[in-house]
């Protein structure tokens, strides 16, 4: 509990009491009863039968009575007093007490004050040295973390010159050893190309003399094909003319008449035209039909002798 609330507490306690206290005092009453104490009528008739005796006695009795209720009253009243003093004083006490708890309250409240502010002070303070602690704290992980960063790039520039020293010496070792194979290259090239050569000229020599071979061969081949085609062809011819005889209507007017023509043949023989070159005019007409009626004149199958009929020039002379 705090203390303002401990002193609230200790006002609110005394307030009560002096209420109850001032409750208490008026509830008395201070004035003396209004009327006397009754005392008993006595009648005609008894007052002859009293003596004088029990007349006194009554009338002490009386005397006492009111002497009583008289220093009854006055005690009371003097009770009253008493304790109305000593409400008086209670009071007095309590107001003290209350101007003491409230002057003590008020200390209090003002030590409570001046402790709150001492202690808002001292919070602003440790607030301050925290942030103070933690601002120190900042600039030491900063400057470490600098001094860190520092390290590390002095590492990766070391690391950097290392490798750049080590990729120099690997470029150069790769230098050598690519001049080392380009000159090993070279010169296996060279005699490659050395061996090549020779192997060329050997293998142009070679081919030389195969290709002459083979000429030789090849004309003597042609040689033997030519003189067979041609062998072929005189056959073939005369075998035209004899077909252009079967079908060559002649008369006496053509003895010692010819006429030249050219003869162009399909691969199966088939007369694909005729044209008159030169010569008599009846005899080359007599030819034309004669060779259009035929239609179809005998070739060889064999195409190099296809090759020498298949636009043949014939000098047609009728027999008669």
């Amino acid at each position: 509990m705090q203390v303002g609330e401990y002193i609230i507490h200790i006002i609110k306690s005394f307030g009560v009491h002096i209420f109850f206290g001032v409750i208490l005092a008026l509830s008395f009453n201070f004035t003396a009863p209004e009327k006397e104490p009754e005392v008993p009528e006595i009648s005609a008739i008894d007052a002859v039968v009293i003596d004088q005796a029990s007349l006194d006695k009554q009338v002490s009795k009386i005397k006492q009575q009111k002497l009583d209720a008289k220093a009854a009253e006055e005690k009371r009243v003097k009770d009253l007093e008493v304790r109305a003093e000593e409400a008086k004083r209670n009071l007095q006490k309590l107001e003290k007490q209350k101007t003491n708890s409230e002057r003590a309250a008020a200390d209090a409240k003002k030590k409570a004050a001046e402790e709150k502010k001492k202690a808002l002070a001292e919070k602003r303070k440790a607030e301050n040295a925290t942030q103070e602690r933690i601002k120190r704290e900042k600039e030491a992980d900063k400057a470490q973390k600098e001094a860190l960063a520092a390290k590390r790039n002095k590492e990766a520039q070391e690391k950097a010159a290392e490798d750049a020293k080590k990729k120099k010496e690997a470029e150069q070792k790769a230098l050598k050893e690519a001049e080392a194979e380009r000159i090993r290259k070279e010169e296996e090239a060279k005699r490659k190309k050395e061996q090549e050569i020779q192997e060329a000229k050997e293998q142009a020599i070679r081919e030389k003399m195969m290709q002459e071979q083979l000429a030789q061969e090849q004309s003597a081949r042609n040689k033997i094909r030519q003189k067979y085609v041609l062998t072929e062809k005189q056959k073939y011819t005369a075998l035209i003319m004899g077909r252009i005889q079967q079908y060559l209507i002649v008369d006496d007017s053509m003895k010692g008449q010819s006429c030249s023509l050219n003869i162009k043949l399909a691969f199966s023989g088939l007369v694909t035209s005729v044209n008159i070159i030169s010569g008599d005019n009846k005899v080359c007409k007599a030819a034309e039909r004669a060779v259009l009626k035929a239609e179809t004149l005998p070739v060889s199958k064999e195409p190099d002798v296809y090759q020498e009929l298949k636009d043949i020039s014939l000098k047609v002379e009728p027999k008669l």
